[in-house]
């Protein structure tokens, strides 16, 4: 098949690359940066080079290939007061859908997360929820699956300065996702072997790679399918203390803690850091959704029969490594 890969050489999308490439398919990745282009044609892939904010550019992209795997970018929540994410996401969301149909692909796997079938209570994750809205707008010939994964693995990475004891809230790692855990950095300087959030402790997390995810595009968009469907996608169920203790034991801190804190004293970590009022409330929003349960409760309802093959001591090696580094 052509398939149409969104998320440039990404955490999920260069796997799903590499993947699609040694199962025969002819893929072509769609990438903002064109100092990506050459890396991408490594790969064996085409490289499509611009906007997904722009509908003619993603209609002719499109076009000729038999499906396509949509995902949203990363929004700046952090460095823009003025940002209006939701709206970005119903105007991309919308583009991809006007591409799909004028085009005329019947395959398409769209890049959700858990949460997404809630319209209010997620915090920031309402995005999602805008985005499955518009796909769902698709003719019924075209087989959608909305893949739902939990929360991602690598955005553990964003803790490691906290562990260190290097401060709270002092900054991310590069451009997250999902953005649903957060390197607490700076507010709490001087802290160590310890992670702090308005979710943790005995919250069960349904945690999940990046390669996990790929191998579940690649099954989905190889899949005979009618109609639209959700799939969830998860590598491992643990609470926030038992990934604690396993990252903890992977750098020599087996006594490492994941403790909770306030809603408010999130809230204003998040403001600290540079996120409006409103952002920061929908972040705290999500993080005690996380917390009490209602964030993952369609998870668990549905959950999936087989979790991933990447488990969090596979995480804890890489994680071991990072830190070991800085």
């Amino acid at each position: 098949m052509k398939i149409v890969v969104t998320g440039s050489l990404g955490n999920v999308s260069k796997p799903l690359v590499l993947l699609l490439i040694e199962q025969g398919h002819q893929v072509t990745v769609v990438s903002s940066s064109a100092a990506r282009k050459a890396a991408i044609e490594q790969l064996g892939a085409k490289a499509a080079i611009g906007e997904l904010e722009d509908p003619i550019f993603l209609t002719k992209t499109f076009d000729g290939h038999d499906a396509a795997y949509c995902m949203l970018p990363p929004f700046n929540f952090f460095g823009d007061q003025t940002l209006d994410y939701q709206k970005q996401a119903l105007n991309i969301s919308t583009n991809y859908v006007q591409a799909i149909q004028n085009a005329g692909i019947k395959r398409v796997v769209q890049l959700s997360s858990v949460g997404a079938e809630r319209p209010t209570g997620a915090g920031v994750l309402v995005f999602h929820h805008i985005a499955e809205s518009v796909f769902k707008q698709l003719p019924e010939d075209v087989a959608v699956t909305y893949l739902r994964p939990g929360s991602f693995d690598y955005n553990l990475y964003a803790f490691m300065d906290m562990v260190k004891g290097k401060g709270f809230l002092k900054g991310f790692i590069g451009k997250l996702l999902y953005f649903r855990h957060y390197g607490l950095k700076g507010l709490f300087k001087g802290y160590s072997g310890i992670i702090l959030s308005n979710y943790g402790g005995t919250d069960k997390i349904a945690w999940v790679s990046p390669i996990d995810i790929a191998s579940a595009i690649a099954e989905e968009v190889n899949a005979q399918q009618e109609g639209k469907k959700v799939r969830y996608v998860a590598s491992e169920e643990l609470t926030c203390q038992e990934i604690a203790t396993v990252l903890g034991k992977a750098i020599g801190k087996p006594y490492l803690k994941w403790v909770l804190i306030s809603d408010k004293q999130m809230t204003d970590a998040f403001t600290k850091i540079g996120a409006s009022s409103e952002i920061a409330t929908a972040f705290t929003e999500m993080n005690a959704a996380m917390h009490h349960g209602s964030l993952f409760e369609d998870y668990f309802k549905n959950r999936p029969a087989i979790l991933g093959k990447t488990k969090m001591n596979d995480f804890a090696k890489a994680f071991a490594l990072k830190y070991n580094e800085q």
